[in-house]
This record gives C-alpha cells, sequence and structure tokens, in this order.
C-alpha cells in the first residue's frame, strides 16, 4: 500500500503467498498500471477426510492433494475417510499426512473398488505399523503393507477368490501384507 508498483517485485510476491499457504498451487501476479496489483491463484484439489483420533481428542480435517488441512471440523461426504490413531493429536500447521502416504491411500482404494467391484467405506491408517486396513462395502478389513505395491498384495486376492468368495463369506478380515517367494500367503479371519 501506498507505493509505486513500477518497482515491486513481482516473483516475490508470488513466492511469498505459495509459502504463506499451502493450499494454494498456482500464484499469479501482475501489474495493472497506474494503480493495480492482480493476483490470480489456483489451490491444490480436496482429497480426502481425515479422521485424527488420539488418546484424548478427535479432529476431523478437509485436505488437499498434499496431505495439507484446508478446514478443520468439516466433512465433504463424496471424499473418502482416512481414519489415523495416534498418540497426540495431528499439528494442521503441518501436512496432515505425507503426500505420498495419502496418494498410496487414495489410489489403493480406486485399484481396489475398479477390481473387485465393491466400495470402501473407511481407511484406517496405522503410521508406526505402516499398513493401512480398508474397510469394505462387505465389513471386512483388507490389511496391506504401505511399503509394499498393493497391486502386488490386490492381486493375490485375486487368485485366493476361487477358495474363497469374497462376496459371500462373512469375513472379519483378510491379511495380505505377509510377503513370501511364493507371494501367495494370504490370513483371513471368518467372522463367528
Amino acid at each position: 500500500m501506498n507505493k509505486s508498483i513500477f518497482w515491486l517485485d513481482l516473483s516475490e510476491i508470488a513466492k511469498k503467498a505459495l509459502s504463506q499457504s499451502p493450499q494454494l498451487q498456482t500464484v499469479k501476479v501482475t501489474k495493472e498500471y497506474p494503480d493495480t496489483i492482480s493476483i490470480e491463484f489456483s489451490k491444490y484439489p480436496l482429497a480426502a477426510n481425515i479422521i485424527n483420533k488420539s488418546s484424548n481428542l478427535k479432529k476431523t480435517y478437509l485436505v488437499n492433494s498434499l496431505g495439507f488441512a484446508v478446514k478443520e471440523d468439516f466433512e465433504k461426504t463424496d471424499l473418502p475417510y482416512i481414519t489415523i490413531e495416534s498418540d497426540e493429536p495431528i499439528n494442521p500447521k503441518n501436512a496432515v499426512i505425507e503426500k505420498t502416504k495419502l496418494k498410496y491411500i487414495l489410489d489403493s482404494i480406486v485399484y481396489f473398488e475398479d477390481k473387485f467391484g465393491m466400495k470402501v467405506k473407511e481407511v484406517l491408517y496405522k503410521p508406526i505399523a505402516r499398513e493401512i486396513h480398508i474397510l469394505t462395502d462387505h465389513d471386512f478389513y483388507l490389511w496391506l503393507d504401505i511399503q509394499r505395491p498393493f497391486e502386488d498384495q490386490l492381486k493375490k486376492l485375486k487368485k485366493i477368490i476361487v477358495k474363497l468368495d469374497i462376496y459371500k463369506e462373512s469375513l472379519q478380515y483378510i491379511d495380505l501384507r505377509i510377503a513370501e517367494n511364493s507371494g501367495d500367503k494370504i490370513i483371513y479371519k471368518r467372522k463367528r
């Protein structure tokens, strides 16, 4: 304010806006002489609802594709739900969930729904164990190791459908995390 726009460094203004607002994907600053600065921006797309359950608090966040909280105590029901259990509450000033972990979870949801024709209700992400538990609309969990490609783990499930009808069986969980040389080790538990 009250400065000549002739000497303003527009790239510095754009850089400052991007560093202070992690939800912004692009910022374009232009001068409109004689006395106006125009700023155009685009935001990263919304990606998921995060529910953080800590020992003394439960908070919900709407996160963008980078894993940063865009809104607190807000949900968008058309986006996937990811629950993160932690000892301490998540600090929303930092990324609520790492971008790579978020992408892994979202991609595994799309892959599973596409290949198996089931919907995913929710995903439980366990950062310390480095695993996810996918709750299907058939009310059983799929356990995946987040350090290994989800495609490989879900292909094991595809192979066993001949012996274990996941569409009709009353299951509690199917553990796909175990890697062996044969790659076909699966553990499951039926509901009683």
